[in-house]
């Protein structure tokens, strides 16, 4: 009886454990088909953690939510009452029905949804209430901007300038996007044409107040290619972009740099500001390297290091931005350096010491993944390359900067010279005459 019983007691356990294996399977299968997949859609991410734990407050909004990432975070709870205010005045402003405009963000959910790399736990009324608000909040913004409503003394955001500064700021951070789409519809939705502009684009509006810093002002792109933007941190990087882009796909190529410019200074190649407005149209003839000129200003570092994460998460095989910031931090090692820069005028209204503007361009590349394969500059940085290996062009150089930089070295030189060929000459005609 004993040893029938052991049998039972053991049967009942292989069925316990295999029951209980049967119930956490339904539970994981059940989570795994709960997890949605991810959309071809996703253009909005966190910030990777490389970068993230090197400068928190680069990816984090100060003052204003957009979106759901930051969505109903404590020390921004202050703005939401001021987004209600634009809300109101939107809607006066446009003539548009709350309740048209909630319809079209509605018809929308699903599809901004799928452009956030989480899911967004939030309720249909409580999403499309967010997207409205937010939405409607970016359009006054950049409205007001554009129109000089900003002096109004009742707007919230016409008081102290520093306020300004940190809206725009944040929203240009990577975390606190909503896509470009659903703001551009609500906008064409709503909008007539100006009496002074006609027909607007809000677009060229949102060109114009991300690049209105003083340092940028005459650098404004104006190309109607950036319509394809995702969000605000895409059309960043779309203005940036070079005029020729890759033709080539990637391919595994050996990381090729380029000296610093003090070196390149001492074998005789120069450095100009080139006359292009994208900032990365960087280029290299005959001894000679034209870089654009690039303003360093207070959002220099928030601004690159979004645009840097946005390529580490969505299109790193075609990271132009991170191309230009390896390719100006290897030509920048010291405060020496960016002297010679500063003053071809490649850099223009600094805000730091010139030690301080290596270091940010060094800091920006630390905790970067980076696909150097498809390096942009590898073409460039091979040709100057090879004309820092000429024995002659470093020669070339010693003497221009040593013996013939001014006017009056050289007329010391061709003095010096003179006298030694006249100095032979007598000697030659000494030696003859003692001959004779």
């Amino acid at each position: 009886m004993a040893s029938q019983g052991d049998n039972c007691e053991g049967y009942s356990s292989i069925e316990i454990e295999e029951d209980s294996n049967s119930r956490l399977v339904t539970y994981v299968r059940g989570m795994i088909d709960a997890v949605p997949p991810i959309s071809p859609d996703c253009c909005i991410y966190r910030a990777p953690l490389g970068v993230r734990q090197l400068n928190e407050n680069a990816y984090t909004p100060q003052k204003v939510s957009i979106g759901p990432l930051h969505h109903g975070k404590e020390n921004l709870l202050p703005m939401e009452e001021q987004k209600l205010r634009y809300l109101s005045t939107f809607l006066d402003r446009t003539e548009l029905s709350l309740e048209d405009c909630i319809s079209f963000v509605r018809g929308l959910e699903q599809r901004v949804r799928n452009c956030y790399v989480e899911s967004v736990n939030l309720s249909s009324d409580e999403f499309v209430k967010m997207i409205l608000v937010d939405s409607s909040f970016v359009i006054e913004v950049i409205w007001r901007y554009n129109f000089l409503m900003r002096q109004n003394k009742t707007d919230y955001l016409s008081q102290p300038i520093s306020l300004v500064d940190v809206v725009r700021r944040d929203m240009i951070l990577l975390e606190n996007q909503i896509p470009l789409f659903v703001i551009e519809g609500l906008f064409n939705l709503a909008v007539l044409p100006h009496p002074k502009t006609g027909e607007l684009s809000f677009v060229q509006l949102s060109i114009n107040y991300h690049f209105s810093s003083a340092s940028r002002h005459n650098h404004i792109p104006q190309t109607s290619s950036n319509s394809e933007a995702k969000h605000f941190v895409d059309l960043l990087r779309l203005c940036y972009l070079p005029s020729t882009l890759r033709s080539l796909p990637p391919n595994r190529i050996k990381l090729v740099t380029i000296p610093t410019a003090r070196v390149l200074q001492e074998v005789g190649l120069s450095i100009r500001k080139g006359s292009s407005i994208q900032v990365l149209d960087i280029q290299y003839a005959e001894g000679v390297l034209t870089i654009p000129q690039f303003g360093i200003h207070d959002d220099s570092e928030f601004e690159l290091r979004n645009l840097i994460a946005f390529e580490i998460c969505h299109c790193l095989s075609d990271s132009y931005i991170i191309d230009y910031v390896v390719f100006m931090d290897s030509l920048m090692d010291t405060a020496q350096d960016v002297d010679i820069l500063a003053q071809d005028e490649i850099f223009e209204s600094l805000l730091f010491d010139h030690a301080s503007v290596a270091t940010l361009f060094h800091n920006l590349t630390l905790g970067v993944v980076w696909f150097s394969g498809n390096y942009y500059y590898q073409g460039l940085c091979q040709e100057v390359n090879a004309y820092c290996k000429v024995p002659w062009n470093k020669w070339k150089a010693i003497m221009k900067h040593d013996y013939f930089s001014t006017p009056w070295r050289i007329v010391s030189i061709v003095a010096a010279v003179v006298l030694l060929v006249l100095t032979l000459i007598q000697t030659v005609c000494s030696v003859i005459s003692i001959l004779h």
